[in-house]
């Protein structure tokens, strides 16, 4: 009989100094009575190690040589974690008291992979907000309980087979690797619950040269995935052309569909951060030149290997790493 209240709460970082022992302390202090693992997937070059060591010892540190993409991290971590619920938080995320207890009491109802809502973690940053708004308006903290497509990766748990049958995250497609993932999932049947009430507050960039650079990625990682998938807007990357006509119109479509989500989400917020809309703007701006160019990008095939051959590839990525603690 599978022990579905056994859990490892997995998290890749890279430079995550200045958010790390505030996620920690959130994950370590969770309101689950039941025992849990928590694994980080470290690559940095900052004092992120040493920070866990010194300040969460019980943490198992797995630290590394060399930068490394999350969704590689995250299957390292797999490869290391002993619960049969494998819970995924990012570095720069803080989760509620009640996180791991609502993600666990819906596995043990059945549900194979559970997720949540996303809030937003630096409110007092305008170039925070306008990462937010970009980013996260299918993730708010509002409605019933539903199944859904898609839900990221810095709060979604899945049960140990998924990982054995389907595979792990393909981390050259960060930072939609969880898109892509969650997509083949349900090629497979596999259904994705979303619960409003289990929630994480993300920490985003605060800096716009960082944040215009990582929406460019993300609108050129997106033309990858979705050429490759049957996603809501997938049909305008078969004429790449019609793409790249897409800078004049794509952002204006997001902009006005965001604005409407969030007005009716909750519209004080809006107006409390007005200011922070030309900066989401920029970012679509910054979305779909990234989108334009990888419309042009030729690409391999991104079918899911199977569970032997993602073993194998775990197991020889586990080999690189430096030190387990």
């Amino acid at each position: 009989m599978v022990d579905y209240t056994k859990c490892s709460v997995i998290i890749p970082s890279y430079n995550s100094a200045e958010t790390i022992l505030a996620c920690l302390d959130a994950v370590t202090t969770q309101d689950w009575p039941g025992p849990y693992e928590v694994i980080v997937v470290d690559s940095s070059n900052d004092a992120t190690p040493q920070l866990i060591r010194d300040h969460f010892p019980n943490v198992k540190l797995i630290a590394l040589g060399h930068k490394t993409d999350p969704g590689t991290a995250r299957n390292m971590g797999v490869a290391q974690a002993q619960g049969e619920i494998l819970a995924f938080i990012d570095s720069d995320c803080i989760a509620s008291p009640d996180w791991l207890r609502r993600l666990i009491a819906h596995h043990v109802t059945g549900h194979d992979v559970v997720g949540g809502a996303v809030e937003n973690g630096n409110p007092s940053s305008l170039v925070g907000w306008a990462g937010y708004i970009s980013e996260f308006r299918e993730f708010l903290p509002v409605g019933d309980v539903r199944f859904t497509q898609h839900i990221p990766t810095c709060n979604i748990s899945y049960k140990r087979f998924v990982f054995k049958e389907y595979g792990g995250f393909k981390g050259e497609y960060y930072p939609q690797e969880d898109l892509l993932y969650n997509w083949c999932l349900q090629q497979h049947g596999v259904a994705i619950l979303f619960d409003p009430e289990i929630r994480v507050a993300h920490i985003h960039r605060t800096e716009m040269g960082s944040y215009l650079r990582h929406q460019l990625r993300i609108g050129r990682v997106t033309a990858r995935v979705l050429k490759r998938t049957d996603l809501p807007g997938s049909w305008i990357l078969r004429w790449p052309w019609l793409a790249t006509l897409g800078l004049l119109v794509l952002p204006l479509v997001k902009f006005w569909r965001t604005l409407i989500v969030f007005f009716r989400w909750d519209w004080k917020v809006l107006l409390r951060r007005c200011c922070a809309l030309p900066l989401f703007f920029l970012g679509l701006l910054a979305w779909a030149v990234g989108f334009a160019l990888g419309a042009w990008e030729k690409d391999s095939s991104v079918s899911m290997p199977g569970a032997r051959a993602t073993e194998e590839s775990m197991s020889a990525r586990s080999s690189s790493i430096e030190t387990v603690t």
